[in-house]
């Protein structure tokens, strides 16, 4: 995932809700410089923003089950890295599962117009 400083972007986090699995824990964390930080939270208490640099920055939908993408706000440059996203549910018999999902995000400072990245170097003529 590419996004624009000081844009926003959504890193994606989708799965398919199912019968008699309740989601207990929802967590992302960034890796970068190879050290890994936890930046969000949902339990049973809410919404924990972890990190202090993405306080008010960093949401999640809230009533759209199956849907725990990472909105990024206000980007910047130190934001690019490997999101990892890991949701737990619980089953009905109390078993956990997780699923993890890793993205990369790399914020760049503007993007360029689509037809300068197509253009190909020009043929040599013999």
């Amino acid at each position: 995932v590419t996004g624009t400083w000081m844009g926003s972007t959504t890193v994606p986090c989708t799965y398919v809700p199912s019968e008699g699995f309740t989601q207990q824990t929802l967590r992302w964390s960034v890796e970068r410089d190879s050290s890994t930080s936890g930046i969000f939270r949902r339990d049973s208490s809410g919404d924990h923003v972890l990190l202090a640099r993405f306080r008010g920055r960093v949401s999640v939908p809230k009533h759209s089950p199956g849907d725990a993408s990472l909105l990024i706000q206000n980007l910047e440059m130190p934001d690019s890295g490997r999101y990892t996203c890991q949701i737990i549910w619980r089953s009905t018999d109390n078993s956990l599962i997780t699923k993890e999902v890793t993205t990369t995000v790399k914020v760049v400072k503007e993007v360029n117009p689509p037809s300068s990245s197509w253009e190909l170097p020009s043929p040599l003529h013999q």
